[in-house]
């Protein structure tokens, strides 16, 4: 509940300060992973957040969500083995300027359209 409400203050603060805004949420996790299906925020021990941060950049630019496909295996992260070796998809998705809903709907089916939309179905055109 603690994470929820400090995105909630974020929000409010980038709305205030006439700040575009983009939410992250893990939507499907296969194996290991720092965080389950439904977290956002913190969605990973660090490793994942700074290419978040620069899809989040796209996303805000062009208004479009993106579904982020990210596979952590022994070496994914700084090559010294640390973290989980798993799947994790992240919807990483614009905010309206209101700051009360999301600007797209995350319903499975919606972010399974989406995924089938950019080719999402193995790892071709993913990072």
């Amino acid at each position: 509940m603690r994470e929820n409400r400090e995105i909630a203050l974020a929000m409010e603060e980038a709305k205030r300060a006439g700040r575009k805004m983009a939410l992250a949420t893990v939507v499907r996790v296969k194996g290991s992973a720092y965080r389950r299906e439904g977290a956002n925020g913190v969605i990973s021990g660090g490793c994942l957040e700074p290419d978040v941060t620069e899809v989040a950049k796209q996303v805000m630019a062009d208004g479009r969500p993106v579904l982020k496909r990210y596979d952590l295996d022994e070496d994914f992260v700084w090559g010294l083995g640390l973290g989980c070796p798993g799947t994790v998809d992240i919807w990483i998705e614009p905010v309206s300027d209101d700051g009360t809903e999301k600007v797209t709907d995350t319903s499975r089916s919606s972010v399974e359209e989406n995924a089938e939309g950019q080719g999402f179905a193995g790892k071709e055109g993913l990072s």
